[in-house]
């Protein structure tokens, strides 16, 4: 039960959807999949839990600091891919 629980939370992971693309990127899938994929780290990124429950409930300074910085990160990083792979896709 529990592990089914983790299994179920990991589709909310930002990193998790990275490791999925590097595994996509070795074993050549397909660039609209590289294009999804992306897309979900940016958004992610965006909807980041941890950065919007420190927004609300007033968490202020560093803290509010690095989870915003964490949460653009990650969505630059999505966008990046997403960005890329749609090049990738009109070049072909």
């Amino acid at each position: 039960m529990l592990k089914i629980r983790m299994m179920e939370l990991k589709k909310w992971c930002a990193y998790s959807h990275i490791a999925n693309l590097i595994s996509m990127l070795i074993h050549g899938k397909s660039l609209s999949g590289q294009t999804r994929v992306g897309r979900n780290i940016a958004l992610l990124g965006l909807f980041c839990p941890f950065f919007w429950i420190a927004l609300f409930s007033g968490v202020r300074g560093t803290t509010l600091m690095f989870h915003a910085a964490h949460s653009s990160l990650v969505f630059l990083i999505g966008a990046v891919i997403m960005i890329i792979s749609l090049i990738k896709q009109e070049r072909h």
